[in-house]
């Protein structure tokens, strides 16, 4: 048996007055999504565990089938693991976004500095590098927008707030808090100086996302399969390391709406030559939800269903028996531009699988499962 999980991060939203009354899903043409419906069983997912944020980090590991309650370290340690960073024991990893104050500095005008191009980025990163050489402090390029910043034996106690979470509103009342948090602050507001017109629409860093390195079994230990995945931004890729998948690198992958969807796709159907399982991420509609754009969003939904789906789902056929499970992480509702932690709609389709009485794919599926711990989906996709 071969197993494929599409992950597509944020796709869920909610009702839109402009889309008559409709939800991203449902508006999208999306007659492959519908397809796998018709096709196979839908259900709710809980993905976020009582008392944890709505976060990618959380509701990844749940879709893994990894319990957030036991394994989950904090988020930039998995992406510290994939840009290949070694977390000493008394080590603390940082998300470091390259974000657009307003002018005044008051403002989070943009979580991404507008999709800062990674070559703007890379000017930033070497500044700060340079800036702060000599202390504890590291900062290490990712993709775009998305750096890590490690600081070496020291234990930060300090609340952090994703700046995806805050668009559009006053700072003053997110920086960091707590018993360190005066320390987190003072490095951002040292960074800022390292920035002007060769850095792009970026002019401030924002810490957020900190923890120690993860301890996580192996995924062939847990679930007895080789497995690999795709993604673009290190988060997944971090997961994957952890759990002792594969990472397949695809060109042109972005983590946005221009992506290489079709190469994911037909890369995901390659690796299940000698894979037992892939799990492939899309980022776009999560970032289209953080952006407010219905545009964007609805074009990401139909990208994955008129690009991706069907190179997946006529792929499978060479290998007989296969499975197919499709959902969200989590919704990334345009109107609040943050996450949720509603339940996920998902579809599982394929070889040993019974049709329900579903025939479209949407939030307003009837449910044949309800899976209120979010780990438990992987038990269920994976039971013969």
């Amino acid at each position: 048996m071969k197993y494929l999980v599409l992950l597509c991060d944020g796709m869920s939203d909610e009702r839109q007055p402009s889309l008559n009354n409709k939800t991203v899903i449902e508006y999208a043409k999306t007659p492959n999504m519908d397809k796998l419906a018709k096709e196979g069983v839908c259900g709710f997912v809980c993905t976020v565990p009582e008392g944890f944020p709505p976060g990618s980090d959380i509701c990844n590991l749940s879709v893994f089938g990894y319990d957030p309650r036991k394994y989950y370290t904090g988020r930039s340690p998995l992406e510290a693991v994939s840009m290949g960073i070694n977390l000493g024991a008394d080590d603390m990893a940082f998300r470091c976004n390259l974000v657009s104050l307003s002018p005044d500095g008051a403002v989070m005008e943009d979580f991404s500095a507008h999709h800062i191009d990674s070559k703007s980025a890379g000017i930033v990163i070497e500044r700060l590098n340079k800036l702060f050489a000599g202390s504890n402090i590291e900062f290490y390029q990712g993709l775009s927008y998305r750096n890590l910043a490690v600081v070496r034996n020291m234990n930060i106690n300090a609340d952090t707030t994703p700046p995806h979470d805050i668009s559009g509103r006053e700072i003053a009342e997110y920086i960091p808090k707590g018993k360190d948090g005066g320390f987190v602050c003072d490095i951002m507001k040292k960074a800022a100086q390292v920035f002007d017109n060769e850095t792009g629409k970026a002019n401030s860093v924002w810490f957020w996302g900190q923890g120690k390195r993860p301890l996580m079994p192996l995924y062939k230990d847990l679930y007895g399969l080789n497995g690999a995945v795709i993604a673009a931004v290190d988060l997944i890729k971090g997961i994957g390391l952890c759990a002792g998948m594969e990472l397949i690198e695809v060109p042109g992958v972005t983590g946005f709406i221009d992506t290489n969807f079709e190469g994911k796709a037909s890369y995901a159907v390659d690796a299940l030559k000698n894979k037992d399982y892939v799990f492939i991420h899309v980022e776009a509609p999560d970032e289209a939800g953080h952006m407010g754009s219905l545009e964007h969003k609805i074009a990401a939904a139909e990208k994955i269903d008129s690009v991706m789906l069907p190179v997946i789902t006529e792929g499978l056929r060479q290998f007989g028996d296969h499975r197919i499970l499709m959902m969200p992480d989590h919704p990334t509702p345009v109107r609040i531009k943050t996450h949720a932690a509603s339940p996920v709609p998902a579809v599982i389709c394929g070889t040993g699988i019974e049709p329900d009485a579903n025939t479209a794919y949407s939030e307003f599926i009837t449910p044949s499962f309800t899976i209120k711990d979010g780990y438990k989906i992987m038990e269920m996709f994976l039971k013969k």
